[in-house]
């Protein structure tokens, strides 16, 4: 089931967003260009919240360890992470980022 996380125009492109949806489950929103994905805002490595680290294109970088994640599918691209983060489908409506947390692409 899909639920209203966030307006499109308050995650200006190359930037990300900490949300809070259902039951305290803490999720980021990343814009890449005009793309919009969602993952759990915690590195599978260091359990640090991701948003606190940086967006570069398509990685999310923590800023405990710098261990690097694909936004897209979750999957770790440097040590010291090697668990993928939880990532979650998206999609855009009456502009806002709507995120289906029942359900996770990986």
């Amino acid at each position: 089931m899909f639920t209203k996380a966030i307006e499109m125009d308050a995650v200006p492109p190359g930037e990300m967003r900490s949300v809070v949806l259902g039951d305290a489950l803490r999720i980021a929103i990343y814009r890449v260009e005009d793309s919009f994905y969602a993952t759990a805002d915690r590195c599978s490595h260091a359990r640090a919240l991701l948003t606190r680290g940086w967006l570069e294109g398509h990685e999310i970088v923590c800023p405990v360890h710098e261990a690097r994640f694909d936004v897209r599918s979750g999957r770790p691209l440097c040590f010291p992470a090697t668990e993928p983060i939880v990532v979650y489908p998206v999609k855009l409506e009456d502009g806002f980022v709507w995120v289906d947390i029942g359900n996770t692409a990986s």
